[in-house]
């Protein structure tokens, strides 16, 4: 037989007795029981508390039991299954809401208000309904805020260099001036040769200039400028004017092409001993300084190929002379001398990386000048050509800088002037092996030039070196020097030259520092009586902004 139908019977019996318990059930609730109230229920229990044990022959009427039930749910004292249950005693109504009487408290440190979640749809409407002017800002749901973040107090910052000046905002420009006023001694105002005698004298000297520098995001611009005033009070015929100045700008056309432009001057003067204004007779010398005064600019276009970089670049100089005047009432006509020199450059540059970009450039110029013939009657005019090839270097703050090497020659109108030629060398390095130790190296090669006779030019080596430290915040020691060489080619002339110093700056505040100096200028020269010997001190005080 299959097991689901002897569970079908077996479960028959139970089903049974169960129907058979609620039919009789239904019957007592339906017919209750006709007997006397006097008539007690048979005990339920027995004295000990067990229930009686029934006969075989015995029987309980089921309206006896079930009046039994009931008297004991009436009465208290009845028989029962247990001991009757305690009255449970119901806790008083809770006290209504006190009402809070006035304005409620506001917290000392009230906490801040909801922000939205970045993410969430809130934030993003709240994003769009910035744009709008006008627009009601949304109310921000719990759901989708959290209180505001709190922000750290910004630690304050660190002032590197908390004595340099601050200068004053021009715009998007930032403007240092600075005055500057010195007083010393020279031992050799007009750097006269031994033989003659030099007279030292005290002196007074008056710098004013100033810095302009660009906050740009993509452009640039930079000016440094500087005018001086030396006056000798033992030796008027050497007071003199110098000064010098330059500015650069870079204005970004596209992301890859920029216009480049740059400005010069400089003011200077002849020393009397100059083979340029010699006069060339015993007992007549100069007894004024020539002053030489130069300008140009140059402009041009870069264009950058990936990492490739081309820059072409047309400049125009104008060099102008003073005329010298000599001790027997003559004078040597300079003015005619002045020119104007005309060029264009070409430079190709490849960035390796950011340490390192070769380069190589190309010059060609033309010099003219006021007058065809000097008053030595020759043909001063000339066209130049020169190529160089170097590399920019940044190797982090500890070198940066450009160094290049080349050739350089001139051409003359005047046959009897022989070519102007010889290999250049230029670099400008800046080595900062400790963040207070800082030295400079600038070398320079140029063609420059003369009215020295039978002679072209003079080709000029200039090395320039400085070592500073900073011995306290404020207070700085640097160490100069210098040497160059002046060949005249087709005269046989070869200067040398070189000066040595110390200088000292102590940095009162940001806008007082003062300074002291001293230097020991040496030249010599294969041509009798050029040969000079110079010391110079000097005590200043600078104001800047």
């Amino acid at each position: 037989m299959p097991p689901r139908r002897v569970y079908s019977r077996a479960a028959a019996p139970f089903a049974l007795a169960i129907a058979m318990a609620f039919a009789a059930r239904a019957l007592a609730q339906t017919f209750p029981s006709q007997s006397p109230p006097s008539q007690s229920p048979p005990p339920l229990s027995t004295s000990d508390g067990r229930a009686p044990r029934l006969r075989d022959d015995s029987s309980i009427d089921v309206d006896q039991m079930r009046s039994g039930l009931r008297g004991a749910d009436s009465q208290s004292q009845g028989s029962n299954y247990g001991a009757p249950l305690p009255k449970t005693k119901l806790p008083k109504r809770y006290p209504p809401a006190r009402t809070h009487a006035g304005a409620p408290r506001q917290p000392k440190n009230p906490l801040p208000a909801l922000e939205a979640y970045k993410s969430s749809a809130v934030a993003r409407r709240l994003a769009r309904m910035r744009r709008k002017e006008g627009d009601p800002a949304p109310e921000i749901p719990p759901t989708v805020a959290a209180p505001q973040t709190i922000r750290a107090k910004a630690r304050p910052k660190v002032e590197t260099n908390p004595y340099d000046p601050v200068g004053i905002g021009i715009g998007s420009l930032r403007l240092t001036p600075f005055i500057e006023t010195s007083t010393g001694y020279d031992s050799n105002p007009d750097r006269l040769s031994s033989t003659s005698n030099p007279t030292g004298s005290k002196l007074f000297r008056a710098d004013a200039g100033f810095k302009l520098r660009s906050d740009w995001a993509r452009d640039d611009f930079q000016a440094d400028m500087r005018l001086g005033y030396a006056d000798y009070f033992d030796y008027q015929q050497a007071n003199r004017p110098d000064g010098a100045g330059a500015f650069s700008g870079r204005y970004e056309i596209t992301r890859d092409t920029s216009f480049v432009t740059a400005g010069r001057f400089t003011l200077d003067t002849q020393r009397p001993g100059a083979p340029a204004i010699s006069s060339g007779l015993p007992n007549v010398t100069v007894i004024n300084r020539p002053i030489i005064f130069s300008v140009g600019t140059s402009d041009g276009v870069t264009q950058k190929f990936n990492r490739l970089e081309v820059t072409l670049r047309g400049s125009f100089d104008r060099t102008m002379y003073q005329d010298a005047y000599y001790s027997d009432g003559t004078s040597l006509d300079l003015v005619s001398t002045d020119f104007n020199d005309y060029g264009v450059s070409g430079r190709v540059a490849y960035e390796v990386s950011p340490a390192l970009k070769p380069f190589a450039e190309a010059t060609y110029d033309t010099r003219i000048h006021d007058a065809y013939r000097d008053p030595w009657g020759y043909a001063r005019d000339s066209d130049g050509v020169a190529a160089r090839a170097g590399a920019e270097i940044k190797i982090s703050d500890l070198l940066r800088g450009e160094s290049s090497g080349g050739y350089a020659e001139r051409s003359y109108k005047d046959i009897r002037l022989p070519q102007l030629r010889g290999p250049t060398v230029d670099a400008a390095l800046i080595y900062t092996p400790t963040p207070l130790t800082t030295a400079t190296l600038r070398i320079a090669t140029t063609l420059n030039e003369t009215t020295v006779q039978n002679a072209s030019g003079a080709l000029t080596h200039t090395v320039t070196g400085q070592l500073s430290h900073d011995l306290l915040r404020n207070l700085t020691v640097s160490a100069v020097g210098s040497y160059f060489t002046n060949n005249y080619q087709g005269a046989d002339i070869l200067e040398k030259g070189y000066t040595a110093g110390v200088k000292l700056e102590y940095k009162i505040t940001r806008s007082v520092a003062v300074k002291a100096s001293y230097s020991h200028e040496r030249l010599t020269s294969n041509t009798a009586g050029d040969d000079y010997t110079a010391n110079v001190f000097l005590v200043g005080l600078r104001i800047q902004e």
